[in-house]
């Protein structure tokens, strides 16, 4: 039940990312602006989404003498990032009580009907972890917050590694391999972020501080997530080249972003033209000549 509700959060918190970009985008159709606060609270919604039923319904009866729901109202001011963290506070209450996989050590006497399997040898610890960690993994790359980003792409990732202790590693080291480059790309990404304002106006110094080389080793770190997992995805690959495909986006887009956070021209152009290589996109060293052209 606690796993249910943390899902339930996060596909709350999906949704109010959603509607705030509609929002968004409508008030800047409108000439208006509103705060980021505004858009990201759920309150709108709730509210909106309230029916105004006839008086000859039943359900206008009901809602007249409905109580007031506290919960809602607590959540009126929550953000997703809030959202999330009730999310997380659930997910662990559920993974600390889902049963663990073990072998039964009796044995039924010949001649009597084998039953139903026991309820934990039907569940899938693997396949629960997997799910949830993939679910905020998704939920993280829309956040626009750069910290909220990394915080639950760290968190995806702390899930995901716990797995190794959990599943059959042969079954899903391709898959857990992959998820996990996703979630460091997207730590290394959101360090990376936050140094775009300073680099853009020529401030090439931020290139030495702590910050930076944090979003170094974030952006190494998914690259060699990436490479680990192209020797399964290229085995599978004329199976699944889509998947394949979306792999070596993934790695080229960690490879441009480090290439942009390199101070050594050398390692940076060739760290473009490994971007480009697995990118297979000619465009991607042409729009970097374009900025380098214009940063001069």
């Amino acid at each position: 039940m606690a796993t249910v509700w943390g899902r339930t959060l996060v596909c709350i918190a999906d949704e109010a990312i959603t509607r705030a970009v509609r929002a968004r985008q409508a008030e800047s159709g409108s000439g208006t602006e509103a705060t980021s606060s505004q858009l990201l609270s759920p309150t709108a919604y709730f509210c909106a989404d309230e029916q105004n039923w006839p008086s000859e319904s039943p359900f206008s009866i009901i809602a007249a003498r409905r109580p007031p729901v506290t919960r809602r109202m607590s959540m009126s001011t929550a953000t997703p990032d809030d959202l999330m963290m009730l999310a997380m506070d659930q997910f662990l209450r559920g993974i600390f009580h889902m049963p663990h996989p073990r072998r039964s050590q009796t044995h039924k006497p010949p001649g009597v009907a084998a039953g139903p399997p026991p309820v934990h040898e039907l569940f899938s610890r693997a396949k629960e972890l997997f799910t949830i960690a993939a679910e905020v993994l998704l939920l993280s790359e829309k956040l626009e917050v750069p910290s909220e980003r990394q915080r639950w792409a760290s968190w995806a990732d702390s899930v995901f590694n716990q797995m190794k202790m959990e599943a059959d590693m042969e079954t899903w080291r391709g898959p857990i391999t992959r998820a996990r480059g996703r979630c460091w790309l997207i730590v290394g990404s959101a360090r990376a972020e936050d140094l775009e304002a300073a680099l853009e106006r020529g401030e090439m110094g931020v290139l030495q501080s702590e910050d930076a080389e944090e979003a170094r080793e974030g952006l190494l770190t998914a690259i060699s997530f990436f490479e680990r997992a192209k020797g399964p995805a290229t085995a599978m690959a004329l199976h699944d080249p889509v998947e394949s495909r979306e792999l070596q986006s993934l790695l080229a887009e960690a490879l441009l972003n480090l290439a942009n956070l390199t101070e050594d021209e050398r390692t940076r152009e060739e760290l473009y033209a490994r971007a480009q290589l697995e990118s297979g996109d000619l465009k991607l060293l042409e729009d970097h000549d374009v900025a380098m052209d214009e940063s001069e």
